[in-house]
């Protein structure tokens, strides 16, 4: 990725890799806590409950704030850049939704007020974060396909 400095784009893949694990980890905290289901198999889990859902709450919350920054910086170079060449946009628009999705529900998670928003926030924040892999994917494919049939420009 030209214009960022030579650890950025590991620095991108190991970030959003750690939100989306601890993410998928939170799962079962989720469907206890949040939808309320009381099955053996998940009241089990030592991720479902404890200082390790703890442990995995604190983790994607900070790891998902850090990538609100890696969002920030991709906008200032890459995104710009790509809209003024006409590339990928329509994948791009997806993505700007989805991150914004995913950013005003992670805060309704914690500051909706009422109890149902809260659970309605979460619900969303979970079915879109479920996306995201591949949403990667596609926005990939897509924009492999219009470097090779964009020609060069002078």
């Amino acid at each position: 990725m030209n214009g960022y400095p030579k650890g950025f784009l590991p620095s991108l893949i190991t970030t959003s890799l750690l939100v989306m694990i601890t993410g998928l980890l939170l799962i079962p905290a989720f469907l206890i806590f949040r939808m309320e289901q009381e099955q053996d198999w998940l009241m089990n889990l030592s991720i479902a409950s404890g200082s390790l859902r703890h442990t995995l709450t604190m983790l994607h919350a900070v790891v998902g704030w850090t990538m609100v920054w890696f969002i920030g910086a991709l906008w200032t170079i890459h995104v710009r850049s790509h809209w003024r060449r006409h590339e990928n946009r329509a994948n791009g628009l997806m993505f700007i939704g989805i991150w914004s999705v995913l950013i005003i529900s992670a805060l309704g998670i914690y500051y909706f007020g009422d109890p149902g928003w809260s659970k309605t926030s979460s619900l969303i924040h979970v079915i879109v974060g479920l996306m995201v892999p591949f949403m990667l994917i596609v926005h990939k494919i897509i924009g492999k396909k219009s470097l090779k049939t964009s020609s060069p420009r002078r």
